[in-house]
């Protein structure tokens, strides 16, 4: 399957955005007769509104050139550096080059790092907070930093 960017890409999203739509109004139109029950379509029903928030994320993503707005890290010779969370024997810690901190402002402290916001390319992504159906049920959708401009196609990775 060829990946889609820019035009093809919206016309893709707002046809699954329909066929969402459609497969909502289509359950509760059998749930209105009788046909079916609330209680057997409580999941298709959470996935489907899922379905919708990502759509609308991702249209919104598309009509701001595919770039939003991203705190990052830099260091003093203006370098990006990707500092991410992890968990530690200790508990949870931000880490970037090797160093942990507790807190953002706290390794920008130690290391006289800085944070600037600048414009990245963003997608979504499915989070999911457990496994099985609770995952499923409890899953969210997240706009995260994207290595590849959804908007032109263009390719621009993540800092080192």
């Amino acid at each position: 399957m060829k990946k889609l960017y820019g035009t093809a890409l919206k016309t893709s999203i707002l046809n699954t955005k329909a066929r969402l739509m459609a497969a909502i109004e289509d359950r509760q139109n059998r749930i209105n007769n009788c046909e079916t029950d609330m209680d057997d379509c409580f999941v298709s029903e959470r996935i489907e509104r899922n379905g919708l928030v990502e759509c609308d994320k991702q249209l919104e993503i598309l009509s701001n050139d595919g770039l939003m707005d991203y705190d990052a890290i830099f260091d003093k010779d203006g370098n990006e550096i990707w500092v991410h969370w992890v968990n530690t024997r200790y508990g949870g810690a931000y880490v970037g080059r090797g160093i942990f901190a507790s807190s953002i402002k706290a390794l920008l402290r130690k290391t006289g790092w800085t944070m600037k916001t600048i414009q990245v390319p963003c997608w979504t992504k499915s989070v999911c907070h457990g496994s099985g159906l609770c995952g499923a049920f409890n899953s969210t959708i997240e706009i995260v930093r994207w290595h590849t401009n959804m908007v032109t196609g263009e390719y621009v990775g993540y800092p080192e």
